[in-house]
């Protein structure tokens, strides 16, 4: 069903507020929910307030988020999110990492201790918005093998890099390091669907089709080994050199088994220190010229930038609506009931 956007976002924002979060946390925390069901990635939307919820109760998540400064080295950080919101956290790091970049050129931020943090493109467009280039990524829990092994490590390890382009529209591409990113599995799994036969293995380390087999099992790695060593790379930089978990100790926000301690890593590059940024306007310009006017591939209509598809669909849900499963809505509603507020998600 769709629901009005503003609504959706004073519903995300009232729920965290009521369970302990500040109002301008809450709100920041919103901002990233909202965005993501608005671009249609369900996983990590407003699907995680369940999630958040559970993880508060049983004091696996702390409110209201304090991200702590461990150390500050001119161009890089290292932050410790204390158990908090991932979201808030991030963009936190993020923040610092562009403030280091705009006056050092460059700026690398680590994040330790912290939960799931959604996906990965809206921080790094925070740093293209600033007419600079971000990078960022994070470990997760177990769900991958190494290379050449057949059980559960490292997480599907995402990753995401933001680029200004002078345009209105920025250059985002965020993936997983395995084939498919875990929530999909997960989302199928209670959908009842089956899942194709190439993201995951089973416990016997044959295909399969069955999302909870390959849940138990071990999902694939995208490129084979290349990708594989990518999710290891990961894990020894925003876990191990963070000071956060890493490899098995990862913990899933989707179970209530321990706090997460989940690591991120930002790193960003002030374009103007490089290039002068008419310069650099004008050669990107001339670049995505030649990109759109590219022969196209059979049945492609229009040649997109990453990340291009999800602000457009983006910018239409935030004025049609966002479209939400009627469980999703009636779980909200739900929670905002039990939390006393005269508040509620109506269908448009």
């Amino acid at each position: 069903m769709k629901v009005s956007a503003d609504t959706l976002h004073r519903c995300v924002q009232e729920i965290l507020e009521k369970t302990g979060e500040t109002k301008e946390q809450a709100r920041i925390a919103a901002d990233i929910i909202v965005k993501c069901d608005a671009r249609g990635i369900s996983t990590h939307g407003s699907h995680m307030l369940n999630l958040i919820y559970l993880r508060r109760k049983v004091g696996q998540l702390q409110f209201p988020t304090k991200v702590e400064l461990i150390r500050d080295n001119a161009a890089t950080a290292l932050l410790d999110g204390n158990d908090g919101l991932g979201q808030i956290a991030a963009v936190y790091a993020m923040q610092t990492a562009v403030e280091k970049a705009n006056k050092y050129g460059i700026g690398a931020v680590l994040l330790r201790n912290t939960n799931n943090v959604g996906a990965l493109a809206p921080y790094v467009e925070l740093a293209a918005a600033s007419k600079m280039i971000g990078l960022m990524f994070c470990n997760a829990s177990p769900a991958m093998a190494p290379w050449g092994a057949m059980q559960q490590f490292f997480g599907t390890q995402p990753f995401a890099i933001g680029i200004y382009t002078g345009e209105e529209t920025l250059f985002a591409a965020d993936m997983a390091t395995a084939q498919v990113a875990r929530g999909k599995i997960r989302k199928a799994a209670r959908e009842g669907k089956s899942i194709p036969e190439n993201w995951a293995l089973d416990e016997a380390g044959n295909p399969t089709t069955d999302p909870l087999k390959a849940i138990k099992g071990v999902l694939l790695p995208i490129g084979g080994a290349k990708g594989s060593a990518i999710a290891m790379a990961i894990d020894l930089v925003a876990g191990l050199l963070s000071g956060s978990n890493y490899a098995t100790d990862v913990k899933a926000i989707h179970y209530p088994e321990g706090r997460a301690g989940v690591g991120c890593g930002m790193i960003v590059l002030d374009i103007a220190h490089f290039m002068d940024l008419d310069e650099y306007g004008n050669k990107m310009k001339e670049y995505l010229k030649k990109v759109r006017a590219l022969q196209k591939a059979k049945d492609v209509q229009e040649i997109l930038l990453p990340g291009e598809s999800k602000q457009r669909k983006e910018h239409t849900a935030m004025i049609e609506g966002i479209e939400l499963p009627e469980e999703e809505v009636k779980g909200i509603n739900v929670a905002l009931s039990e939390l006393g507020m005269n508040l509620f998600l109506r269908e448009l």
